[in-house]
């Protein structure tokens, strides 16, 4: 088989094309974390990048680990085309504990205290007028103070 120098040349700028456009994608998602990392605070972040394309109609699920005798705060956060992403927390038996919508305000986080190690189920869904775009889940953890003098390990 035989590849003519246009064909090679043709096959080249479509593969740089493509690792440009993921490049830039993966960029913005960058941005979008290191934005919501900031707004964790006092929590610590646990390190887990947890992002997803959002488009409106397709919402987007994020099973997460939670574990007992910790604090957490959950904070969401989005590309400027997306908009301000609306969230339910569901337990391991898809009953509702929290929703952004009912909850109030101008809802981006949710901060609660784990009784029991769980896993979670964190639903996103664009808003109605929105692009498709970049969206994150980051977990922020705190441990209970505790005046007893021993340290615990």
């Amino acid at each position: 088989m035989k590849l003519s120098l246009k064909k090679i040349y043709l096959l080249t700028v479509i593969v740089i094309s493509a690792f440009a456009f993921n490049t830039s994608a993966i960029a913005q998602c960058k941005s979008v974390v290191k934005e919501g990392v900031k707004k964790l605070a006092p929590y610590t972040h646990n390190g887990q990048v947890n992002n997803v394309t959002l488009e409106v109609g397709k919402p987007a699920e994020i099973h997460l680990s939670f574990y007992k005798g910790l604090y957490y705060k959950l904070q969401i956060c989005s590309e400027k085309e997306v908009g301000k992403v609306s969230f339910v927390i569901l337990d391991e038996n898809n009953k509702e504990v929290y929703n952004s919508e009912t909850a109030g305000g101008d809802q981006d986080s949710w901060s609660f205290y784990s009784n029991s190690s769980q896993d979670l189920v964190i639903q996103l869904k664009a808003p109605e007028k929105s692009k498709k775009g970049c969206a994150a889940v980051l977990v922020g953890m705190q441990i209970p103070h505790s005046n007893n003098p021993i340290r615990n390990l």
